[in-house]
C-alpha cells in the first residue's frame, strides 16, 4: 500500500497523502507524553458519537452509519456515486439504535422508547422513501413506583420480531421469529421487506427457542426446550423433512442464553458451512475452553478440532446481544468468512482481541492494514458482497477509532470519519492487562489504567466492577468513563472476577451463587493487590458501577466498609432478597430455572443471600455513597432504590441521588448523561481527593435530582 488517501468527511473531497506520513503522523499521535494533560471537558468526552456502525452497502454505492442529530442518535448516508449525505432519519425523542442492510436496496433499523428496551424495527430505502412497520413501537407510561407494563399488542402484528435470515437469494423477504408473549418461544415468519405484509412459515411446534438458517435461508437447526425435558438439537435436511435429535443436555445448559454459560460439556452448533451441510460447532464437550469443530449433520460424523485456545473462549459471547432482533450467531463463535463464503478465520478474546486466520488471502490483508495502521487494533466490519470494498475499523485503548474504506482492487485506505473527533489519543491513558492471585489461589485477570503523565504510585483508585454479571467481561479498548476517572487522576482497576465470560465453563461456574461472596472476594482481592504493589493508596479507594457493578458497590460499602472511601452505585441492586420475587423474574420456567442454577435459593439458602443482601446491613456504611436510577428500568427495577432510599434514611446515612424520569437501565438521553457524570465528578472530588482520603459519616446528607 504504497499510497493513501485521506477522506475529508466535512467537505467530501478526496486529497492523497503519502504513506510515510501517515506512520510519522501515527507515530507522533501516540508518543508519551511528559506531564499529566489538561482536564478534559465532560461534554467533550461523554458527547454523542460523531460517527459509530459505519456499513458500505452490498453493492458498494452507499455508506451508512449512525451519528447525532436533534440530540440523539439518527441515520445517515453517503451516495458514494453522487458524493450527497443525508439523513435517513430524523428521530428527536429516541435514538436508533442497530441497522442493517438486508437487501442490496432495503435498511432495517431499530429504536426503543423510554429505556424500557421494548424495540420497533423499521426499514426503508436509502432515499429514505417507503418507509414502513416492521415491530410497533409501544409507547408506555410509568405508573409511580416505575413499575408501569407495556401495553398488550393491539394485533398479532405488533408482537416482537427478531431477524433470523435476510433470506439473500429472494429481492423482497427476510425471516423473522416473532415471539409470542412471554414465553420467548416465536414462530417463523417472511416478512415482504418493501410492504410489510406478514405470512406464518413455520409454526413452533418443536419449541425451539433458537433457529439457525442455511445460505439459502431454509431454517434447518434448532435449538430446542419445553418446560421439563432436556435441551435437545434438532436437525433436518430440507424444509419438507421431520426434525430429528442430534443431541440433547440437561435444561441447566441454558444453551439459548448468550448472557450465561452452562455448568456442565456441551456443544451449540453455530452456523452452516458454504456446502449447507456441514455446521461449525462451539464445543465444551472435550474443552473447558472451547473448541471449534465440524459436523456433518447427516451422517453424525465429526470433523477434527479447527481451533482451540489454552486461556479463553473462541468468539465474543455477547455479540449476539439481540439489541433491537439485529442480530448473528457466528459472531458469537466468532467465524469470520471471505467472500466466497469459506471461514476465513476464528475471532477469541485474551488480554486484546485476536483472530486467529485459516485463510491465507486474509492473514495477509490483515498483515497490510496492520502495517499501514500500525498503532491501533484493525477490524473489518463490513464488505460489499464480492468482497472489493470493506469498511475497516482502527482502534486502541486510547483512540476510540477511525473508520477507513479499503478499496482492495486499488489497494486504497480512505479516511471516512473518526468516532470522536474532539479526543486526542495522545491525552488519553494506556489500559494494561493485569493478571493477581486470589486468596484461594485462582488466577483472576483484569485491566489497570493509569491516568497519563502520573506516576504509578500511591494514586487515589477506582474499583470499576462490569455488571452481568454472569457472562460479560471488561475488555481492552477506549472506555469513555474510564477515560474519564484516568483524566481527573484516578486509577482505574477493572476485574474480570470469577462469572465472567470467555474464560471457560469453570471460570464461570466458579462465580455461580457468587454475590458478595467469592466474586466480590475477587475485587476486594484485586484491591489489595493494587495497594501492595505501590499502584493505590490504601485511604483513597473509591468503588463505581453500573447493574450488577451497582450491587458490588453496595456489598463493598457494606461487606467490606473499611476498603472504600466513597461508592457510586448506578441502577444497581440493593435488595437482592427482594428481586427474587419482583417481576424482573416473570417468564417461562425454564428461564427461572437458569436463574435458580445461577442464583442462590430464596428458601434454602435464605441465610446466605441475608448474609450478602446489602440492604440488610445499611448501618456498616461508613462514607459517603452516590446512587443512580431509571424510573423505566426494566432489569433493576426502580422499586430497587425506593427500597435502599428508605433503609439509607432509616439509619441516618449520607447519600445522593439523581433519578432519570424517562430512561432506563442507564441514562441514554444526552442532556441526562452528561448531569449524571457532573454530578459524578463533583461527588469524587469531594470524597476522592481530601488528603486523609476517607471522611466520616455526620448528619443526613440527601441531594435529590430528577431529569425529564
Amino acid at each position: 500500500m504504497p499510497i493513501t488517501t485521506l477522506y475529508d468527511a466535512k467537505k467530501f473531497t478526496m486529497r492523497p497523502i503519502c504513506f510515510f506520513k501517515l506512520l510519522i503522523a501515527s507515530f507522533s499521535l501516540f508518543s508519551l507524553q511528559a506531564a499529566p494533560p489538561p482536564q478534559i471537558p465532560i461534554e467533550t468526552l461523554f458527547a454523542e458519537v460523531d460517527m459509530t456502525s459505519v456499513s458500505i452497502s452490498p453493492t458498494g454505492r452507499y455508506l451508512t452509519w449512525l451519528a447525532p442529530k436533534n440530540q440523539r442518535i439518527n441515520l445517515a448516508i453517503l451516495d458514494r456515486e453522487t458524493n450527497k449525505l443525508r439523513w435517513l432519519t430524523d428521530m428527536k425523542e429516541e435514538s436508533v439504535t442497530a441497522y442493517q442492510w438486508v437487501k442490496k436496496d432495503r435498511i432495517l433499523f431499530a429504536q426503543q422508547w423510554a429505556g424500557r428496551e421494548e424495540y420497533g424495527m423499521f426499514a426503508c430505502n436509502p432515499d429514505g422513501s417507503n418507509l414502513i412497520i416492521i415491530n410497533k413501537l409501544q409507547r408506555v407510561e410509568a405508573d409511580a413506583e416505575g413499575a408501569g407494563e407495556a401495553a398488550p399488542p393491539s394485533s398479532e402484528l405488533d408482537l416482537p420480531k427478531s431477524l433470523v435470515s435476510t433470506l439473500p437469494k429472494d429481492p423482497d423477504h427476510i425471516l423473522m421469529n416473532r415471539i409470542r408473549g412471554s414465553s420467548f418461544l416465536g414462530d417463523l415468519i417472511k416478512v415482504n421487506i418493501r410492504t410489510g405484509k406478514e405470512t406464518v412459515e413455520e409454526r413452533n411446534y418443536i419449541n425451539a427457542r433458537t433457529w439457525i438458517a442455511d445460505s439459502n435461508g431454509v431454517v434447518r437447526v434448532a435449538i430446542c426446550t419445553d418446560f421439563e425435558e432436556p435441551i435437545s438439537v434438532k436437525y433436518r435436511s430440507d424444509a419438507k423433512s421431520a426434525w430429528r435429535t442430534l443431541g440433547e443436555f440437561s435444561k441447566e445448559t441454558s444453551l439459548f442464553f448468550e448472557e450465561a454459560a452452562p455448568i456442565e460439556p456441551h456443544w451449540r452448533p453455530s452456523v452452516f458451512a458454504k456446502d449447507n451441510r456441514t455446521l461449525y460447532v462451539k464445543s465444551f464437550m472435550e474443552h473447558d475452553k472451547s473448541a471449534l469443530l465440524t459436523l456433518d449433520p447427516e451422517t453424525g460424523q465429526w470433523g477434527p478440532v479447527l481451533f482451540t485456545h489454552p486461556r479463553v473462549e473462541i468468539g465474543n459471547r455477547l455479540a449476539n446481544y439481540r439489541r433491537g432482533g439485529l442480530s448473528s450467531r457466528a459472531a458469537v463463535d466468532g467465524l469470520i468468512f471471505n467472500s466466497t463464503g469459506e471461514l476465513g478465520g476464528v475471532a477469541y478474546e485474551d488480554e486484546k482481541s485476536e483472530i486467529h486466520w485459516l485463510d491465507a488471502n486474509l492473514a495477509r490483508l490483515s498483515a497490510d492494514l496492520n502495517r499501514a495502521l500500525p498503532d491501533t487494533q484493525n477490524s473489518i466490519d463490513s464488505a460489499t458482497s464480492d468482497g472489493n470494498l470493506m469498511v475497516v475499523r482502527a482502534a486502541s485503548d486510547r483512540d476510540p477509532g477511525t473508520y477507513y474504506l479499503y478499496d482492495k482492487t486499488k489497494q486504497e485506505l480512505t479516511e471516512i470519519g473518526r468516532v470522536r473527533k474532539a479526543i486526542n489519543p495522545n491525552q488519553m491513558s494506556e489500559m494494561r492487562p493485569i493478571r493477581f492471585t486470589a486468596r484461594d489461589g485462582w488466577e483472576i485477570p483484569g485491566y489497570l489504567t493509569i491516568p497519563a503523565g502520573r506516576e504509578a504510585k500511591n494514586m487515589p483508585m477506582l474499583v470499576i466492577p462490569h455488571g452481568g454479571p454472569y457472562g460479560p467481561r471488561d475488555s481492552w479498548g477506549y472506555n469513555p468513563d474510564v477515560q474519564f476517572f484516568a483524566n481527573r487522576g484516578y486509577a482505574v482497576l477493572q476485574v474480570n472476577y470469577r462469572g465472567s465470560g470467555g474464560y471457560g465453563l469453570k471460570f464461570q461456574l466458579g462465580g455461580y451463587k457468587g454475590y458478595g461472596r467469592q466474586m466480590q472476594d475477587d475485587l476486594t482481592d484485586g484491591v489489595k493487590w493494587c495497594i501492595q504493589q505501590g499502584f493505590a493508596n490504601p485511604a483513597r479507594v473509591g468503588i463505581y458501577g453500573a447493574s450488577y457493578g451497582g450491587y458490588a458497590v453496595l456489598a463493598g460499602l457494606t461487606l467490606t466498609p473499611e476498603l472504600y472511601c466513597c461508592g457510586v452505585n448506578y441502577v444497581g441492586v440493593s435488595d437482592i432478597e427482594g428481586r427474587q420475587g419482583s417481576r424482573t423474574f416473570a417468564g417461562p420456567r425454564v428461564i427461572r430455572e437458569g436463574n435458580a442454577i445461577r442464583n442462590l435459593d430464596p428458601v434454602k439458602d435464605i441465610a446466605i443471600i441475608r448474609a450478602t443482601n446489602p440492604v440488610e446491613h445499611i448501618p456498616n456504611i461508613q462514607v459517603p455513597l452516590f446512587c443512580a436510577y431509571g424510573k423505566n428500568d426494566p432489569r433493576v427495577r426502580f422499586d430497587q432504590w425506593l427500597t435502599l432510599e428508605s433503609r439509607l434514611k432509616q439509619h441516618g446515612k449520607t447519600y445522593e441521588i439523581m433519578v432519570g424520569e424517562n430512561e432506563g437501565h442507564g441514562f441514554r438521553k444526552i442532556e441526562n448523561r452528561l448531569e449524571y457524570f457532573r454530578r459524578v465528578e463533583d461527588f469524587l472530588s469531594r470524597n476522592m481527593n481530601t488528603p486523609e482520603g476517607r471522611v466520616k459519616i455526620g448528619t443526613p446528607t440527601v441531594k435529590p435530582s430528577k431529569t425529564e
